[in-house]
């Protein structure tokens, strides 16, 4: 039994591609022009054109450029719907602060990392967890319910009174910054600790380097403003003032309760069942990071449920899975991998996938409309990203109906389009859910 790769391996698979005369014809057409064009399927595209029977969203589209706050982006585009029609506002490219979302995720993730560290103190500093830890403090990914917390907790306020810092746009020196500051103070309250601190002198430490936090942020991208006075045009032209705002009182304002939604995921699993709810962490209180695991078609009917009543919908998916996002579409035959690679590349089941790693959820989005056939099943979905106009479709994408079968994994349901029972399931004791990379 071979262990190493030795010369008759070598000569063997050289043989094998010199007598593959298509694996050659692809060879020059992948080095000249990259795989996406080389191997693209455009009879998948034409079966993918830019209209549906139902389309609730067609406003301006958002930037978060190369950050990775798609899930402040996608949730906030759902909550500027919700006030465009709630104060009836004429301008449909309004925007809200993502960059208001971005200084308080990042300070409350910043206090839980301290949090962690005070528990394990007394951890040996080499130990795997405490490594762990340190390995990697602080970023800006999250989740729908993430976004929610931050709302819940903080309010909103139109982006006029928060904008884009220079930072914005690519936070990962941001993101250096804050963990090299939260190792230090890590080692801050270690030090203290080896001289006889007691517990309340380290809460006294870390309470001081949260306040540093906090002024590392106000230092990057401004402080969040306490009032503002929010003046717009409504649809009929008359002028309305929301003056002595505060960013709780403009979020009470738009009528949104995110305890009205549900985070539902998409996770065949022999280990965790359908029609039941879960949470990833130890503590199996409620809270908006409670995860309904449904199977794909019930989701499927939720999602055209709140379009057809007029809301977009939050979706997680494994974006770079079979898509192009320069020209904006998502589809399983859209690249013809096997056919062209000689060999099976990607053949797996959408629970193999899971089971094996090779999906996760890597970028949130909203759904904001789906074309149905004369049966009323789904053929292709509307998908509003934030990247800006220049990509996809004018910033949106088309995804086939096929593509949400296997890489979409999560969406945000408003309970109100859901059957009791589901609702009923969602609601009820949850159980714990060991596989955090997913979601």
């Amino acid at each position: 039994m071979k262990k190493d790769i030795d010369a008759a391996f070598l000569a063997a698979c050289e043989k094998r591609w010199e007598e593959d005369t298509l694996g050659h014809v692809v060879s020059n057409a992948v080095i000249q022009n990259g795989v996406q064009l080389a191997l693209m399927n455009f009879e998948a595209i034409k079966r993918l054109p830019f209209t549906f029977s139902v389309d609730v969203w067609d406003g301006n589209v958002t930037d978060q450029v190369t950050s990775l706050r798609c899930w402040a982006f996608a949730t906030l585009n759902n909550v500027r719907q919700h006030a465009i029609e709630k104060l009836q506002m004429k301008d449909k490219g309004f925007e809200l602060s993502e960059d208001y979302i971005y200084f308080y995720d990042q300070l409350e993730k910043s206090n839980k990392f301290l949090n962690r560290a005070m528990k394990m103190i007394d951890e040996p500093l080499d130990s795997p967890k405490v490594i762990g830890m340190l390995r990697n403090p602080i970023m800006d990914n999250g989740q729908w319910f993430t976004c929610a917390d931050v709302l819940d907790k903080y309010g909103i306020v139109p982006k006029a009174f928060m904008p884009d810092a220079q930072v914005s746009g690519d936070t990962r020196y941001v993101t250096r910054l804050l963990a090299a500051k939260l190792r230090l103070a890590v080692r801050n309250m270690r030090n203290a600790r080896a001289e006889g601190a007691d517990e309340d002198r380290l809460y006294e430490i870390k309470e001081k380097e949260l306040a540093d936090i906090y002024g590392m942020l106000c230092r990057l991208v401004g402080q969040p403003p306490k009032t503002f006075d929010f003046g717009f045009e409504k649809e009929d032209g008359s002028w309305q003032l929301m003056d002595g705002m505060t960013p709780m009182s403009f979020w009470k304002a738009l009528g949104i309760n995110n305890d009205d939604y549900m985070f539902v995921i998409s996770h065949p699993s022999d280990k965790y069942a359908y029609n039941k709810s879960y949470v990833t962490r130890d503590d199996l209180t409620p809270g908006h990071d409670v995860l309904l695991n449904l199977d794909v078609e019930t989701i499927k009917k939720l999602v055209i449920a709140q379009l057809k009543g007029g809301e977009q919908v939050v979706m997680g998916c494994d974006v770079a899975k079979l898509s192009n996002k320069a020209q904006g579409f998502m589809a399983r035959d859209l690249y013809l991998l096997d056919e062209m690679m000689g060999c099976d590349v990607a053949n797996m089941s959408k629970k193999e996938n899971i089971e094996y790693k090779n999906i996760r959820g890597t970028h949130i989005m909203a759904f904001c409309g789906v074309n149905l056939d004369g049966s009323g099943k789904p053929d292709r979905w509307k998908v509003q990203n934030s990247y800006g106009k220049g990509m996809g479709i004018n910033g949106y994408y088309v995804m086939a109906d096929d593509w949400f079968d296997d890489f979409v994994v999560s969406v945000v349901i408003n309970k109100k389009f859901a059957p009791k029972e589901i609702v009923d399931i969602y609601e009820g004791a949850p159980e714990r859910m060991s596989d955090m990379a997913l979601y």
